[in-house]
């Protein structure tokens, strides 16, 4: 039987997406940084010491996006949809142990011995790779399946306000890594949502630190159409 599905559920549009823009940052996150692996130098100490870092980094996020998600979207999954809560529960379990499994070998591919670092390389570069790959089937059907399904359920308003009560709860210290991570991989409809929302919705110096990053984070033609988009001098 063959592994590789050669048909997908049709995406079904939403009018609020819960998991767009994290997704975005998530899926290039993960490119990049298994791409990294692929090509680093075995020899170079502070190359495997940055990659590890890296790869801490994106263990964290992975965490916490998760730990958002059950949190706040997993409840209104076993009220409303509980098969679909079944399968993402069991997804999450299985992938936060890989995840962790990936700061592990990062680590050992820090720390190992001179004559094993080329192998040791080779064997994070294919654990990121078949992480990603997993990890791409899971947002896929959140995406495809569940996103529209808890739509239907309880309606826009509702899962604006799950997004609302995700967003409330995270300190700064979590808002900035995932920001970070989603406005380079963002399109400029998908900033110019984000950055009108929080102007709107937030205290002026709420959306100043966040326009700041994302001076930091884009290009000076992304940047110059981001703010001719919000209307800004």
């Amino acid at each position: 039987m063959s592994l590789i599905e050669t048909t997908r559920p049709r995406l079904v549009p939403v009018t609020f997406d819960l998991y767009r823009d994290i997704h975005k940052g998530i899926r290039a996150e993960l490119f990049t940084i298994t791409s990294s692996a692929g090509s680093l130098d075995p020899a170079d100490q502070g190359a495997r010491e940055r990659l590890a870092g890296r790869v801490r980094r994106l263990v964290d996020l992975l965490v916490t996006h998760a730990e958002h998600e059950d949190g706040a979207i997993q409840p209104v999954l076993e009220q409303q949809l509980p098969d679909l809560a079944e399968q993402v529960a069991t997804d999450h379990e299985t992938l936060e142990a890989r995840v962790q499994g990936l700061a592990v070998m990062a680590d050992e591919c820090v720390n190992e011995a001179e004559q094993h670092q080329r192998v040791a390389g080779h064997v994070l570069y294919l654990e990121l790779a078949s992480f990603t790959s997993a990890y791409l089937a899971h947002q896929d059907l959140e995406e495809r399946v569940l996103m529209p399904a808890i739509e239907r359920a309880v309606g826009v308003d509702e899962v604006i306000a799950i997004h609302q009560a995700i967003i409330g709860s995270m300190p700064p210290a979590e808002l900035v890594p995932g920001l970070v991570a989603m406005i380079p991989a963002m399109n400029v409809d998908d900033r110019t949502e984000l950055l009108a929302g929080i102007r709107m919705s937030g205290p002026p110096e709420a959306f100043d630190g966040v326009w700041e990053l994302t001076g930091s984070l884009l290009d000076a033609t992304d940047l110059a159409a981001l703010r001719a988009r919000l209307g800004l001098a």
